[in-house]
């Protein structure tokens, strides 16, 4: 699809910004304050590497003028320690334990895989905790998450904000200018209307690279439009039911706008898009 619907975020930029622009398991571990060092904690499974995010509190969605009423009113949330990937899931990461590779865009290993429903996600997640020995968080019958399991699943919308920002407050990690986020994503004015190979923009804080385009990411959230103004503050995880599954950050095709970290899109969880793909994470063991 040419212009896949991101048909949650209402407001539409009208401007185009020019830019230049088998199994093993391995673990590290580092400081607690790692992450304000710059020394970030990984674990790397079957190739994957994902980065420890701290737990702690940070205040999520916007009241500022140029937030949609979706993404209101500002509130706090409180997550415990997670892990979450490095970068989207790749191509070739895909391929080598599903067997398959439904991508639009091919030629590149380690293109991020795309054209994957949010079902197709999750049994990914399911695969992975089976081959590294580690328990299915889903039910592939009633699609829950289960989050007491320590296998791998998708992150929550509010982990991936979280994540996501690493401790900013700007429109984009990167900065609140348009160059800013010319520097740190792929999107409308830069891609060439494809996306690229995962990495080759510089990671966030926290070790996050593509936070912001290339393609969106689906969470594990059912979405809710004024979810915000019911979320409890410790480890929120959306609704029981709804007909949308949350997707955040943007895609190769997204304007800046709908590329800020505070954007939620949405879509029925059985889409399949050019423009939809996503990232792992799993509980991270209290030490």
């Amino acid at each position: 699809m040419k212009n896949p619907i991101e048909y949650i975020l209402l407001r539409k930029s009208a401007v185009l910004f020019l830019c230049f622009s088998t199994i093993f398991i391995f673990i590290t571990f580092g400081e607690t304050d790692a992450q304000k060092s710059g020394q970030i904690e990984t674990e790397v499974i079957a190739g994957i590497t994902l980065a420890a995010i701290p737990g702690g509190s940070f205040e999520m969605g916007s009241d500022a003028e140029y937030a949609d009423w979706t993404e209101k009113p500002v509130h706090t949330v409180t997550l415990s320690p997670f892990f979450i990937g490095k970068t989207e899931i790749t191509q070739e990461q895909y391929l080598s334990l599903t067997g398959a590779n439904p991508s639009h865009f091919s030629g590149f290993e380690n293109l991020p895989v795309e054209n994957v429903s949010w079902y197709d996600a999750v049994r990914f997640c399911n695969l992975l905790s089976e081959k590294a020995g580690f328990e299915k968080c889903y039910d592939e019958t009633g699609w829950k998450c289960d989050f007491t399991k320590n296998g791998f699943r998708l992150p929550t919308e509010a982990e991936w904000e979280y994540a996501g920002r690493a401790g900013t407050k700007t429109k984009f990690w990167s900065g609140d200018r348009y160059e800013d986020i010319c520097r740190a994503a792929w999107f409308q004015a830069n891609s060439g209307s494809k996306t690229h190979p995962v990495g080759t923009k510089p990671a966030n804080p926290w070790g996050l690279h593509d936070i912001h385009g290339n393609v969106w990411e689906w969470c594990n959230d059912w979405y809710m439009e004024n979810y915000y103004r019911i979320s409890p503050q410790m480890n929120p995880k959306g609704i029981d039911y709804g007909f949308s599954k949350v997707a955040r950050g943007g895609r190769f095709y997204s304007s800046a706008r709908h590329s800020i970290a505070i954007a939620r899109g949405a879509l029925p969880p059985e889409t399949k898009s050019e423009g939809y793909g996503f990232r792992i994470a799993r509980n991270r063991p209290v030490k």
